[in-house]
């Protein structure tokens, strides 16, 4: 009966994507214990730490405490707490936003923006690199959409200036911060080419927020961009530590996601837990600027010691540094390579990101010590050695 997927996923296997997972036991800061070792995690989106963090966690369990495991109800039929409302009130602060709406993941926040804002009639521009969450969420809408090369704000422009009147609404989406690219999206172009056409704008700040900024608000703020009736998408999951997703901007967008947003409206509301240690976050990232302080000096010591290697550095605009290695029969080898040697940085393949294009996607945090990122890259030195050696014979 399933014969077919069965020879569906041995092609997957003979072209080296087929996706396993490594089940985790156990996490001590920087370090994460797999099948029975620990190893140094240079896979994780915990850029700040603040998932391990004491008053993160403390607030998570007095929630619990307090409100028990789950929500238990959709946000409108029973499951809106006040601290849904107060981390909503926070994260519009931070975002300087007129509100915003919490989600219970990243996804279902992208999937909800989209859906609720644009449909048939309409038109979505976007980078041809955003993440698989926008993606979905565009092909989900109905409505029209047109990609524009990588960061090209010249190609975007024309793109918006070809179909100027012949949408109802269009809608720019981009990545603030490229997830597989860890490259920051030239948004000041953006933003003046979107205005000028009369086209919204939706940044996806997932990875941005809590990093950039002078006051980890995110990539707006790093540009000094005002967010005046921009559509920020954020999460927690990322440097806050959590889970959850969310929109900040104008308020008639916000009531109008309450109405329609599909992924907001038929959906238990996010765990009280996750809520009350976002919260905490944001306020140890406002108390404790020690742990973005860090963060930064691990990345100058991790991109100057890959590219004494030798390293293909696809960027080194933030934590997330990813190296390219082209086929994926070499970037899922090396990634087994240096699982055996005691790193964890597994190798990204099609169709996550483009063909010839795999690589091997490290990513910092702030409570990698010096010691953490000497060993690895001894590691990357020892086994990229080997390699180079091996093909020159």
């Amino acid at each position: 009966m399933f014969e077919a997927l069965e020879q569906e996923l041995a092609g997957l296997e003979a072209q080296g994507l087929r996706r396993r997972w490594r089940r985790v036991e156990a996490v001590d800061g920087c370090r994460i214990r797999v099948d029975g070792r620990w190893l140094i995690h240079l896979a994780s989106n915990n850029y700040l730490g603040l998932a391990q963090h004491p008053r993160v966690k403390a607030a998570a369990r007095e929630a619990i405490e307090r409100c028990g495991a789950g929500a238990g109800s959709a946000r409108l039929i029973g499951g809106t707490f006040a601290l849904h409302e107060e981390l909503e009130e926070k994260l519009a602060l931070l975002k300087r936003a007129e509100g915003a709406l919490l989600f219970p993941t990243g996804y279902m926040a992208n999937l909800g923006i989209i859906t609720a804002l644009v449909g048939p009639g309409d038109l979505v521009i976007g980078d041809t690199l955003n993440h698989a969450t926008l993606i979905d969420a565009c092909r989900l809408s109905r409505a029209a959409f047109r990609a524009y090369p990588h960061r090209d704000c010249g190609r975007l422009r024309a793109a918006l200036r070809h179909r100027a009147g012949r949408y109802r609404r269009v809608l720019v989406v981009t990545e603030g911060l490229f997830s597989m690219d860890g490259d920051l999206a030239p948004l000041k172009e953006i933003v003046e080419a979107a205005r000028d056409e009369g086209a919204w704008l939706l940044v996806d700040d997932a990875h941005a927020t809590g990093l950039f900024g002078a006051r980890g608000g995110g990539t707006l703020e790093h540009f000094g961009i005002s967010p005046e009736g921009i559509l920020q998408m954020g999460t927690l999951s990322k440097a806050l530590g959590s889970l959850g997703g969310f929109l900040a901007g104008p308020r008639p967008v916000i009531e109008t996601l309450k109405n329609r947003a599909r992924s907001f409206i038929y959906t238990t509301a996010l765990p009280p837990a996750s809520c009350a240690a976002a919260l905490e976050a944001i306020k140890v990232l406002q108390e404790e600027p020690v742990w973005r302080a860090r963060l930064w000096e691990n990345l100058k010591s991790w991109t100057a010691g890959l590219s004494r290697l030798g390293c293909d550095l696809i960027s080194r605009e933030s934590p997330i540094v990813p190296i390219r290695i082209g086929s994926n029969e070499r970037t899922m080898a090396l990634a087994n390579a240096l699982f055996e040697a005691g790193l964890y940085a597994p190798g990204i393949r099609p169709p996550t990101v483009p063909a010839g294009s795999a690589r091997i996607r490290t990513s910092l945090t702030a409570l990698h010590t010096p010691a953490d990122l000497e060993e690895a890259l001894i590691c990357f030195e020892n086994l990229l050695g080997d390699e180079r050696m091996a093909s020159s014979r």
